[in-house]
């Protein structure tokens, strides 16, 4: 239940950048980067404190972890590609 939150959060995230990094005056592809190196950064955070303090193992954190970025990832690649075609 824990990744399925975070996952939803990162996407939630993803959301808030796109939408409210364009009227700022941000493009879309420097809040796409920027949402890439923050989720990577919460991600690897998000592992060291399972590893630290839920006493989970490395290995089984990097494959969860790598779910936990890369689905946000996916979707702002998915969105990015469909919103150029438009």
């Amino acid at each position: 239940m824990h990744t399925a939150i975070i996952i939803f959060f990162g996407l939630v995230l993803l959301a808030l950048m796109l939408y409210i990094g364009e009227p700022i005056g941000f493009s879309r592809q420097t809040m796409a980067y920027g949402f890439a190196a923050l989720w990577l950064a919460l991600t690897v955070i998000n592992g060291a404190v399972g590893v630290v303090h839920a006493g989970q193992s490395v290995g089984s954190e990097l494959g969860i972890g790598s779910v936990v970025f890369g689905v946000p990832v996916a979707a702002m690649v998915l969105f990015m590609v469909l919103s150029a075609e438009s």
